[in-house]
């Protein structure tokens, strides 16, 4: 049975003079937008604030023209933009409210409380916005890493994230990256009839089974290659490589990561664990109390569906914190006692076998 009957919020509310939210959420990406319709259909006021300027995450920003086909109830896949236009558009029914290109800056305590609720108050470069609770969704991996010979260019010619299908089909495209996002963008180049540079500065760590294919369609793949000189001539992009090669091309795509968000998340004085990631207890909140972190900001599987699923029980656990005062607590030295008793009998046990 459902925990719950869908509450939707009243569409009289002026979300623009809120005195507080009941929920703010840190990033767009899958995650967050599940989290988003799960607090909205329980009749909390939910803000979505998003760093870049479109929502859905890493599946629109690295492969919005992949077909997807890990992702249950599409035995057909799905592309990373309509997958992330249907459920924006989902939140949006639900009246989910967004904030884009908004980064986040900090979020701090304060001294306001609503029924013995500590507001928190979340600040990006653009605003301010005072909460009951905050769950960050932004991911480990904030921006994606430039390459400062390329960037110089300021050309619409260089991209960091994967082009439209109609701006590569034919089209001969430089490559640089050597992990899977490269790889498959080499790929549906390829397959729409372009022609392909992959450099990559050291060896590829991308799937083997891809750069086979890549080899295959005769993509030429410069390993333990730099890029040491760009320019603009014309419509296209003429690029020197370390390697003696000189390659004219349409356009360039980079591939070779993304900055970590890390430094943000310890200035905010949270709990992080050995790699990196938030740490988090069994209910997804920080070592802040009223904070919640899931999806690629803490775990270690990296998959859509799982996103969803944290998004999903995060959001659940924050509103049962706002609904029942004292739940979590209550949850957590249940918890507690169940630990302490499976101690005391491995204990005995241990002891028992020693005799």
């Amino acid at each position: 049975m459902p925990d719950h009957q869908v509450t939707p919020l009243d569409q009289a509310v002026d979300f623009d003079h809120l005195a507080y939210w009941d929920v703010v959420i840190i990033g767009a990406g899958p995650a967050g937008l599940a989290a988003a319709l799960t607090t909205a259909h329980r009749g909390l006021t939910t803000l979505v604030v998003e760093a870049k300027d479109t929502p859905g995450g890493q599946p629109q920003f690295l492969y919005p023209d992949k077909r997807i086909v890990d992702i249950p109830g599409f035995p057909d896949g799905i592309t990373g933009e309509d997958l992330s236009a249907r459920v924006y558009q989902q939140a949006v029914n639900a009246l989910v409210q967004f904030r884009f290109n908004e980064e986040l800056l900090d979020i701090r305590d304060t001294d306001e409380a609503h029924q013995d609720d500590s507001l928190k108050q979340v600040i990006t470069n653009r605003c301010n916005y005072r909460c009951r609770k905050v769950i960050l969704a932004c991911g480990l991996l904030h921006f994606p890493r430039k390459l400062p010979v390329l960037d110089a260019l300021n050309s619409k010619l260089v991209h960091y994230k994967m082009p439209r299908i109609a701006d590569y089909t034919g089209q001969r495209v430089a490559i640089v990256g050597g992990g899977d996002s490269a790889l498959d963008a080499a790929v549906m180049v390829l397959e729409r009839h372009g022609q392909v540079d992959l450099i990559v500065r050291k060896d590829t760590n991308g799937k083997a089974d891809t750069l086979k294919r890549i080899r295959e369609s005769l993509g030429r793949i410069h390993l333990s290659t730099e890029i040491t000189g760009a320019r603009i001539v014309g419509p296209h992009v003429e690029l020197s490589l370390s390697d003696g090669v000189a390659s004219t091309c349409d356009l360039v795509l980079v591939q070779i990561g993304f900055l970590s968000s890390e430094e943000i998340f310890r200035r905010m004085n949270l709990r992080m664990n050995d790699n990196g990631s938030v740490a988090v207890d069994s209910f997804f909140e920080t070592s802040r109390s009223g904070i919640f972190a899931v999806g690629d900001v803490h775990g270690e599987i990296k998959l859509i569906a799982v996103a969803w699923a944290e998004g999903i029980q995060a959001a659940i656990y924050a509103f049962k914190e706002i609904t029942s005062p004292f739940w979590l607590n209550e949850q957590r030295l249940r918890d507690l006692k169940i630990n302490l008793t499976g101690e005391k009998l491995a204990e005995a046990v241990r002891s028992a076998n020693a005799r």
